[in-house]
């Protein structure tokens, strides 16, 4: 090689260099949101992930990291980021009741992206302080439900109230229901509301602007300002963020709502067992999307001619599910 041509080769030394830099940045890439040294036991901001609707295995999930977050002594506070429009009443209990316990050991923040109502209004409540951007969404504490319906007892050897449906009954266990939910926010928000409980029950929402004015909401904030707050709450000048996402790996199932009752579906094609009636939901219904109806009928009920358009004929195999109507507001 002529000695008037630079060498291109590294040495030993030169490669130890480069490969102790490309580790310190691939290093600063894959670690965790910092911003600051980090000195102190609990110098962590846990923020929790809480989207789409509320059903067991979100309330599953939010146990578990809450319950882990609560036995993290390098977690100080945590904060609730939430887009959701509600759902189940007994999920959304359980998780209010896994925020109450967190808030009673540290600093809990809720902040609200584009809605947290009925359901997810009812989990976030026992926070702290709730943050909400102006075009956020909040509130509708009620219960959905559709109206009760009499069915005539079973007959025979079994008891007659096994199968049979009481109207009164049903109405009550409803209105249980209702109050159960009013009972807790006004529990938890009671001295922030600027209304009386009866106008709570009425199960309005709110934007962001009008939640801080009437006590739905605390602040007008980002996630980042929220999680700024649950820091400096807890006296943290230097932490980190770790951020922990809930709910099932395959999905939350897609809310849909006809003219009498709101349904979940759990496929993109689904078979008539994946879609179910929600009875009773703590849920927003104008934030899930409408269809006309729901009906059952199975493959071979469909023939495609020529053409390419599908007539009835007979079948009963390969049972599915058909939504009509289109998907609107």
């Amino acid at each position: 090689m002529s000695t008037n041509q630079p060498s291109t080769a590294l040495t030993s030394r030169q490669q130890l260099a480069v490969v102790v830099v490309a580790a310190a940045v691939v290093g600063a890439v894959l670690a965790p949101s910092v911003y600051a040294a980090t000195n102190d036991p609990e110098d962590t901001v846990a923020v929790v992930e809480i989207e789409g609707p509320v059903n067991t295995a979100l309330a599953d999930d939010v146990e578990s990291e809450l319950a882990d977050i609560r036995a993290n002594d390098s977690v100080g506070a945590v904060v609730l980021k939430l887009d959701t429009p509600g759902g189940a009443p007994v999920a959304s209990e359980r998780m209010y009741k896994a925020v109450q316990r967190t808030s009673e050991q540290m600093t809990v923040i809720a902040s609200v992206q584009s809605i947290s109502a009925s359901g997810g209004y009812y989990a976030m409540a026992p926070a702290d302080e709730i943050y909400v951007l102006p075009t956020s969404t909040v509130g509708s504490i009620g219960l959905n439900a559709p109206a009760p319906r009499t069915t005539a007892p079973v007959q025979g050897p079994s008891g007659p109230d096994k199968a049979g449906g009481n109207a009164i009954q049903t109405w009550a266990e409803q209105e249980t229901l209702a109050d159960t939910f009013v009972d807790a926010m006004m529990a938890e928000r009671g001295d922030e509301f600027q209304m009386p409980r009866e106008e709570v029950a009425q199960a309005d929402v709110y934007l962001g602007t009008e939640a801080v004015d009437n006590g739905f909401a605390d602040e007008i904030g980002s996630l980042n300002e929220a999680i700024h707050a649950a820091a400096t709450a807890e006296n943290m000048g230097e932490y980190r963020v770790d951020t922990r996402e809930t709910g099932p790996d395959f999905g939350f199932p897609i809310l849909l709502r006809t003219d009498t009752q709101v349904v979940a579906v759990y496929a993109n094609d689904p078979g008539y067992g994946e879609v179910e009636p929600m009875g009773l939901s703590y849920v927003h219904r104008p934030a899930v999307p409408h269809v006309d109806t729901v009906e059952r009928f199975s493959e071979s009920d469909l023939a495609v001619d020529r053409g390419g358009s599908a007539t009835r004929a007979g079948g009963t195999s390969n049972e599915t599910a058909r939504l009509t109507g289109g998907v609107g507001a």
